[in-house]
């Protein structure tokens, strides 16, 4: 079966991997966890369809993730469960943490993506408190809350560059509205594009996944400190932001 490629992107803390289950959820929907991180981050002249074929995409000795089966497995992504439904799917591809549309555009001209975007006091927050948790080997320190401003304001301009450019092809949801609503909405229009049809598993993980940011998410106080309020305050593009927000499903 011949499959389209499908992304998924957006920037770290924006709500990425709760958009991947969501995702990977339907039937005919198989995304990797990062499965591609260190070619879509440094080699991404090595990326080809060929990627993106049944046999090569779970070999995991390519060394092109730190995101192999039993490290995607901590974040909720089972490969077994992906490779099981692969023959049938219609879209197959991976997440990224990164917006690099134009460069993914020019070595796979079909490909499909859906970018996430989240407001600059979550993500600062969000970053901020990784960076600072000597726990968390998994961020490295460098990444805070002053890092994630210009990263946010770099993504956004990406995003909404591939979403008025190439319409046909890219997609934003934005972080809040799309969790937060208990209708789906912008999940029923991501999938119309993408021309699936709404499914029960779905809709099931869905509900999951809208409960847990209502309980967890919704609400949570996210103060910056005077200084970091400041700095977001000074540099994060709300003007850009409401451009982005406005192309929003």
């Amino acid at each position: 079966m011949s499959h389209r490629l499908l992304f998924l992107a957006g920037l770290a803390r924006s709500g990425t991997t709760a958009l991947l289950h969501v995702m990977n959820a339907h039937p005919e929907v198989v995304i990797g966890m990062e499965r591609y991180k260190r070619v879509v981050s440094g080699g991404i002249d090595r990326l080809g369809p060929e990627l993106f074929e049944k046999e090569r995409f779970f070999d995991f000795t390519d060394g092109e993730t730190n995101q192999d089966p039993e490290e995607a497995a901590r974040w909720g992504v089972d490969y077994a469960t992906l490779e099981a439904k692969w023959d049938s799917a219609t879209y197959v591809g991976d997440k990224m943490t990164t917006v690099r549309f134009d460069r993914v555009h020019e070595r796979l001209p079909e490909a499909r993506f859906v970018f996430i975007v989240r407001d600059i006091d979550q993500v600062a927050s969000s970053w901020d408190r990784r960076a600072q948790d000597a726990g968390d080997t998994h961020w490295p320190e460098r990444s805070d809350a002053r890092a994630s401003v210009e990263r946010w304001n770099q993504s956004l301009k990406r995003i909404r560059r591939a979403v008025r450019q190439h319409p046909d092809l890219a997609t934003v949801v934005e972080y809040a509205r799309f969790f937060g609503d208990p209708d789906a909405g912008s999940l029923r229009a991501v999938l119309d594009a993408l021309g699936l049809a709404w499914e029960p598993q779905v809709a099931a993980e869905f509900d999951r996944v809208h409960r847990e940011y209502v309980g967890s998410v919704a609400g949570r106080d996210r103060a910056l400190s005077p200084e970091l309020r400041a700095f977001v305050d000074e540099l994060a593009d709300r003007r850009l932001w409401d451009a982005v927000t406005g192309l929003a499903v």
